[in-house]
């Protein structure tokens, strides 16, 4: 049993790791864009975007590592119908998430 888990694991346990490494990214540019972090605003102004970053990639790595895992798993079970649905939904819902952060940053 452990061996038919160990490369859905790798794989949904990568995957994560690059998504909480891209929220960051994105987070982190698109709140340096908004009015808040201007030459003219105070100096603390910015100060929570590293925190808000570090959660929204958080947020990002958790819903990706559900989702491949699951759809890694129903795959190999060969329900490959529910394994599609469960991709397609997460990249649906990266995508809705990353719209909102473009849109946060004007």
């Amino acid at each position: 049993m452990r061996a038919k888990l160990t490369f859905p694991l790798i794989v949904a346990f990568a995957a994560a790791f690059a998504a909480q490494v891209e929220g960051m990214m994105v987070t982190r540019w698109a709140s340096d864009r908004s009015t808040a972090c201007s030459a003219s605003s105070p100096t603390g102004a910015c100060e929570l975007n590293g925190v808000v970053s570090f959660l929204a990639g958080t947020f990002f790595a958790v819903e990706t590592l559900a989702a491949t895992l699951t759809a890694l798993v129903l795959y190999r079970n060969r329900k490959r119908f529910s394994a599609a649905v469960t991709a397609t939904a997460l990249v649906v819902a990266l995508a809705v998430e990353h719209a909102w952060l473009l849109t946060y940053a004007h």
